[in-house]
């Protein structure tokens, strides 16, 4: 598996957005876009929500990989995004009824579409919530610079690896790197 990197830069984030909104099945994967970034879940547990996890604006559950549990609360814009994905949806239905590599493949001919240079694929979603959430948070939050909480979010155990996960230490080394010239 190729190593997949976050969007570092914010202002593709609403890009990306746009180019994913017009593809083949946009609101669908619009809305796996959304709740990737809105949440930092894995990939496979994304996939395996079904309308009844997400239809009050707490997704809870466990995680395939390691049988944590988690809880998050969405913001009103993505839960608006949900409700109006699910209203004529089963409670029991998937909400993305898709492989891992159509994830991939979207996101990655988006990333391309938008002239990224960066090498998206589906755990693109959680890097970049976790590496935005460690470098630049939300006014008032606790989460700048704070490993631990970033950690937390990713179901980590040492932070050496959840630096490398988001790409921080890559990004650090490549800008140090240009601004360096002997």
């Amino acid at each position: 598996m190729e190593f997949v990197e976050p969007i570092y830069d914010q202002k593709d984030i609403p890009r990306m957005r746009k180019v994913i909104k017009k593809q083949v099945n946009g609101e669908r994967n619009l809305l796996l876009f959304e709740l990737g970034l809105a949440t930092a879940l894995r990939p496979s547990d994304l996939l395996d929500l079904r309308v009844e996890d997400v239809k009050t604006g707490i997704i809870r559950g466990r995680t395939n990989k390691k049988n944590k549990s988690f809880d998050f609360r969405l913001n009103d814009r993505v839960f608006g995004l949900v409700k109006s994905f699910i209203e004529t949806m089963d409670d029991n239905e998937l909400l993305f009824p898709m492989h891992r590599t159509t994830a991939y493949r979207f996101l990655k001919k988006a990333a391309i579409d938008c002239g990224l240079e960066e090498n998206i694929g589906a755990h693109s979603l959680r890097k970049t919530k976790a590496y935005h959430l460690y470098t630049d948070p939300t006014p008032g939050s606790e989460s700048k610079n704070n490993i631990n909480l970033i950690m937390d979010l990713l179901q980590h155990d040492e932070a050496g690896s959840t630096m490398r996960y988001i790409g921080y230490r890559k990004e650090k080394l490549n800008e140090m790197l240009l601004a360096h010239d002997l």
